[in-house]
C-alpha cells in the first residue's frame, strides 16, 4: 500500500494573521520613519507664502498614505490578534503626534518669516537714507569729506544697535560691515579723493562711475576695505577714476548693501544667526 504524501496547509486564521502581521510591521516601519524625518529636520518647515517644496508635497502625502492604511487597519481589527492592536495603538498615537508637532513648527517658522519681514520692509528704508550723502543723482552740494563720513557712520550705527541688526541676513549683515568699516577708515583721513558738487556733476554718472570701477580695478581691490588708501589724489591732471577713487569705492559699497537689502525684501531670507 502506497503512503500518501501529506502537505501541510496552513489554517486560514493563520494565513490572516500573517498577511495582517506583515502589513503591520511595514505600516509601523514607515510611520516611524516619517516621524522621524519630520520631527528632526526643522529645515523642512519653511514658510515663505510659495508653494509647497516638492519635500513638503511628499511629506504629505505620505502622511494621507499611512492615514487611509490606519483606517484600513482599524476596519479589520476584530480580526487582529490583542498584542497586535496595543501596538497599532501606540504607533498611532505617536505618528499623530508627530504630524502635530510638524505642523506646529511650520506655523510658527510661517509667523516669524512673516513678522521678519514686515520689520524688514518698515526698516530697511532708514538704512538706505543714512547713505543719501553718496547718491549719484541730485547729490548734496557739499562733498563728502571726513566729517560727512563720520556722520554717515553715526548714523548706520544708530540704526543697526536701535533696531535692524537683528533682523539683517548673513549677506546684508556682511555688507553692512563692509560700509561701515569703509565709512570709519574714510573718517579718519584727512581728505578723500572725491567729486566736488556742482562743479564735477558732469563727471558723476551710473555709466561713468562703472567706467572708473572697472579702472580702478586693474590696479586696486576694490574689495579690500583694510588696505584701501583714504587720501586726496594729489593731481588735479589725473584721471578722472582717480580722482574720485574714494567716491568710487564707498559708492560700490553702498550699492552693494542696498543689493543685499532688496534680496533679502524678495526672498525673505532669514536672520543671521549671530
Amino acid at each position: 500500500m502506497t503512503a500518501l504524501n501529506l502537505i501541510p496547509v496552513e489554517s486560514t486564521i493563520a494565513i490572516v494573521l500573517k498577511d495582517y502581521s506583515s502589513r503591520a510591521i511595514v505600516w509601523v516601519g514607515s510611520t516611524l520613519v516619517v516621524s522621524s524625518i519630520m520631527l528632526g529636520a526643522p529645515g523642512i518647515a519653511t514658510a515663505q507664502e510659495r508653494p509647497l517644496a516638492l519635500g513638503d508635497r511628499n511629506g504629505e502625502l505620505e502622511i494621507r498614505k499611512l492615514k487611509l492604511e490606519v483606517a484600513k487597519l482599524k476596519q479589520d481589527s476584530a480580526q487582529l490578534p490583542s498584542w497586535l492592536t496595543s501596538i497599532l495603538g501606540l504607533v498611532v498615537g505617536a505618528a499623530g503626534g508627530a504630524t502635530t508637532v510638524w505642523v506646529a513648527r511650520r506655523a510658527r517658522l510661517g509667523a516669524l518669516d512673516q513678522s521678519v519681514h514686515e520689520k524688514r520692509l518698515e526698516l530697511y528704508p532708514r538704512l538706505v537714507e543714512t547713505t543719501a550723502r553718496l547718491a549719484l543723482y541730485f547729490p548734496p552740494m557739499s562733498s563728502i569729506d571726513p566729517g560727512e563720513s563720520r556722520a554717515i557712520g553715526e548714523a548706520m550705527r544708530a540704526w543697526y544697535f536701535a533696531s535692524g541688526g537683528l533682523i539683517l541676513s548673513t549677506e546684508a549683515r556682511d555688507a553692512y560691515f563692509h560700509l561701515a568699516r569703509a565709512i570709519t577708515r574714510a573718517s579718519l583721513a584727512a581728505e578723500l579723493s572725491v567729486p566736488v558738487f556742482p562743479r564735477d556733476a558732469e563727471e558723476i554718472s551710473v555709466e561713468k562711475v562703472d567706467e572708473y570701477r572697472k579702472e580702478l580695478e586693474r590696479e586696486l581691490d576694490l574689495d579690500d576695505v583694510e588696505k584701501w588708501n583714504f587720501a586726496a589724489s594729489g593731481s588735479e591732471t589725473q584721471k578722472a577714476a582717480f580722482k574720485y577713487k574714494d567716491f568710487v569705492f564707498l559708492q560700490k559699497l553702498s550699492s552693494t548693501l542696498r543689493s543685499r537689502l532688496s534680496e533679502d525684501l524678495r526672498s525673505r531670507r532669514r536672520p543671521a544667526s549671530s
